[in-house]
């Protein structure tokens, strides 16, 4: 998938992810950097949420995120699952996943996506 042809809530995820990566590698306050990141007014309340969801992301299948370049068009395989994740946390997770997160997990799948819409412009209004 290429990021170009994603949609707003999935473009949002991966730059957020993306810039989370380089934050935690350079040792940077994550979350600051993080809410001054995002372009869209208020949506700097999606900081904790990713924060969160890409720490549980890590801890659940016991390695480090793979984010790829802020410049590349190209989602890594991390990236895909992520969103695939975010799209489907009623699936069972995948082997090799740390058991005891799986529910956390979910939990956080769940709050990511509903913040996404909530911030983000043209959002659909609740029925």
């Amino acid at each position: 998938m290429r990021l170009a042809l994603a949609s707003p809530a999935a473009s949002t995820l991966i730059d957020g992810a993306r810039c989370w990566r380089r934050a935690r590698d350079l040792g940077e306050p994550v979350q600051p950097i993080l809410a001054s990141s995002f372009p869209n007014p208020g949506a700097g309340v999606l900081a904790p949420a990713i924060d969160g969801l890409l720490t549980l992301f890590e801890a659940t299948f016991r390695r480090r995120f793979d984010a790829g370049d802020p410049c590349d068009g190209e989602l890594t395989d991390d990236e895909e699952r992520l969103l695939y994740l975010l799209d489907h946390d009623d699936q069972p997770t995948s082997v090799g996943v740390r058991p005891a997160l799986a529910g956390a997990l979910r939990a956080a799948l769940r709050s990511t996506r509903i913040m996404l819409r909530l911030v983000l412009p043209g959002r659909p209004d609740p029925a």
